[in-house]
């Protein structure tokens, strides 16, 4: 293996956090970033190239000023990706959580298919680090805490790729009981990955009240008192473990329950925004309290896909498209169950 300086190491990140840090470790090689949350919107198999990037540039339009930059964005994540056969070893940092597990399994899937020739593709994935109680990710860590990281990478086997591609497969298709097919099996050579998918699975509609896990921890945490968004994700961030949201991802959980015939959450502090792109908007202002049916739905009293009259939700590659979700899930029996409307 060669020395940690090597500048013919590709590092490949899922966060600018992380990799500005490892950028300014010291250690050599070039950094790269692919983050195209692939755990929102619609990530459906048996697409053309070209329906890919369409679907997942519609997916992150709102954070580009046109469909066209959105497009060029995640076309070039794949360009510096496909440098890969310039480099000596390709070093994979991925933590525990379901936005990086996800990625990872793509990525793993995607250098099986390209083909490494020449050359090694390496691992990097932890779900604790030394010093911290509830570790949340790579992105917490210091410059020499990634460092300290890198003689600890392994090379990939092949029992890790076999695995990613059955995974990214039985996520991507339409119908969502492969994936608990998959957790019957033994998934621990990718450690991560099981606990993961589970948790997916819990972004499914509950069947006691139509909200997902998160969407069910937000509003507890608005009913306990919170009201800001940096107080809310971080009481939800309290029940995960690891969290898989940040700061964009939860505001737009939370306009969901917003802006709808029914809203569960009233709002304020964004109303004078809201000619701005959304990228734009300062979140920090945001401020929520629950309606009396947010009280009703908490409490299981309610159903949201009911009181709001249809769903359109992308879960991988299942559409939840209609009056009803096809499947809920029944967190008692921990398993999705067919809709009975």
């Amino acid at each position: 293996m060669k020395a940690a300086e090597d500048s013919s190491l590709l590092h490949v990140h899922c966060g600018e956090c992380s990799a500005q840090s490892l950028r300014s470790s010291g250690v050599g090689g070039e950094v790269i970033v692919w983050d195209d949350p692939l755990i929102e919107g619609p990530a459906p198999a048996d697409v053309s190239p070209t329906d890919w990037l369409r679907l997942r540039a519609e997916n992150l339009r709102r954070f580009f000023p046109t469909e066209a930059d959105a497009v060029r964005a995640i076309a070039g994540m794949d360009e510096r990706l496909c440098r890969f056969r310039a480099f000596d070893e390709v070093v994979l940092w991925f933590d525990a959580c379901l936005f990086d597990q996800i990625i990872l399994i793509r990525q793993l899937h995607w250098f099986a298919r390209e083909g490494l020739g020449d050359c090694k593709l390496s691992l990097i994935c932890i779900g604790e680090f030394p010093g911290f109680a509830h570790f949340q990710g790579l992105g917490e860590l210091n410059p020499p805490d990634l460092a300290s990281l890198l003689p600890l990478r392994h090379e990939v086997s092949d029992a890790e790729t076999a695995l990613a591609i059955q995974a990214w497969a039985a996520y991507r298709a339409p119908d969502p009981t492969g994936i608990e097919r998959l957790l019957q099996d033994d998934t621990s050579v990718l450690p991560y990955l099981g606990p993961a998918l589970r948790r997916h699975l819990e972004r499914f509609p509950s069947r006691r009240n139509g909200l997902s896990r998160l969407e069910g921890e937000a509003l507890a945490a608005i009913a306990s008192g919170e009201q800001c968004l940096w107080a809310i994700m971080r009481a939800a961030a309290e029940r995960e473990y690891p969290a898989f949201f940040g700061d964009a991802y939860l505001f737009a959980l939370l306009e969901a329950l917003t802006c709808a015939p029914h809203p569960l959450l009233l709002e304020e502090g964004l109303s004078s925004f809201r000619h701005m792109p959304q990228r734009d908007w300062p979140l920090i202002n945001a401020r929520y309290t629950l309606t009396d049916d947010g009280k009703a739905v908490l409490d299981g009293e309610a159903d949201w896909i009911a009181l709001h009259g249809h769903i359109d939700r992308w879960l991988g590659g299942v559409h939840l498209l209609g009056a009803d979700s096809p499947w809920r899930w029944d967190g008692e029996r921990g398993r999705l169950v067919r809709s009975l409307s």
